[in-house]
């Protein structure tokens, strides 16, 4: 199985340089324009499933437009959650100095429920199950089904922490950072069906 990672459009608040986390923000008209005329890699039976936050919803309803198929939402999918620095600009309001500090340092230590962080653990855990479930649904399927592209439509911290999981590395790492969602950008990750992503970790 093929899986295909796009993070959702850019928003204005991507534009102002705000967290997002489980706050929203619509898409550009530029995002608009880039995803309407985007040209998807060849895909096998695709398979969509995306965040039920606006914007990765946003990017999904064109997204599968364009490949000819529905899409699931999913709350799995969503962001990790930043509390108190939600629909904040980076690095404003003095105080959250604090805050601010650990958001930086988050790929070198753990945070925690600190500030109203979604601890390390829920975010693993969220992740897992998603891929969990997805994992019963294809098990049982034959050879020519099971081959399909999963497009999972998320966020930039999901995508991170899922690659990490994927390859063997604890989710906190920066691994290959955040995507750039300047423009339309996917990677594509062979995924086996029979692994687990849980974590043993806690918050």
């Amino acid at each position: 199985m093929r899986l295909i990672l796009l993070r959702h459009g850019q928003t204005q608040w991507n534009r102002e340089n705000r967290i997002h986390g489980w706050g929203n923000s619509d898409l550009t008209p530029s995002a608009i324009r880039q995803l309407k005329q985007w040209i998807p890699p060849t895909l096998r039976n695709p398979i969509v499933y995306a965040s039920d936050l606006g914007r990765a919803k946003q990017t999904a309803s064109i997204i599968a437009e364009k490949i000819g198929t529905e899409f699931t939402l999913d709350a799995r999918l969503r962001e990790r959650q930043f509390g108190v620095l939600q629909g904040r600009v980076i690095d404003q309001d003095r105080p959250l100095a604090k805050a601010w500090h650990l958001y930086h340092h988050r790929y070198l230590s753990k945070t925690g429920q600190q500030f109203g962080f979604e601890c390390e653990w829920d975010f693993e855990r969220r992740i897992g199950d998603f891929f969990s479930d997805l994992n019963k649904s294809f098990a049982h399927l034959n050879d020519n089904t099971a081959r399909a592209d999963i497009v999972i439509i998320s966020h930039g911290e999901w995508i991170r922490a899922a690659i990490n999981l994927l390859q063997g590395r604890p989710s906190w790492h920066e691994g290959q950072g955040i995507t750039s969602n300047k423009r339309v950008n996917w990677l594509s990750v062979n995924y086996d069906v029979s692994h687990s992503l849980h974590s043993n970790s806690r918050c």
